[in-house]
């Protein structure tokens, strides 16, 4: 059974996002706007990666451009206020896409000379 609650919320975290990001806005606070914008985009990633099943280019160039627009939005944040906090948040966010970007470049390979490795082993015996 799908548990529905689970479904949806990271659909209401996006939307919830953008509501705090309105909040920012009327009380001019660049900071906050930039945070909560930000957490709507990756609301939006999560919730196209996690529930949305299409295989279609569409989908997966919507996930990649509302992640990139999260992290591009704490950078331009940070370009923009100079914060302190922005900068942190945005370098540990850029260490993370590296990492992701790098270990699933690597780990096929790993797993691919591995399994080359024991077959060749196998046929020895």
């Amino acid at each position: 059974m799908v548990d529905w609650r689970g479904r949806w919320a990271n659909f209401v975290w996006a939307i919830l996002g953008f509501l705090m990001f309105l909040g920012g806005l009327f009380s001019e606070n660049i900071v906050t706007m930039v945070v909560r914008g930000s957490l709507a985009f990756a609301g939006i990633s999560i919730f196209l990666t996690s529930y949305v099943k299409s295989e279609s280019m569409l989908k997966r160039a919507s996930e990649v451009v509302s992640g990139f627009a999260s992290l591009g939005t704490i950078v331009y944040g940070y370009i923009l206020t100079g914060s302190l906090v922005l900068g942190i948040m945005a370098s540990f966010i850029a260490s993370m896409f590296f990492v992701a970007f790098t270990l699933s470049y690597l780990l096929p390979k790993l797993r691919s000379e591995s399994e080359t490795s024991q077959k060749m082993a196998n046929n020895s015996k």
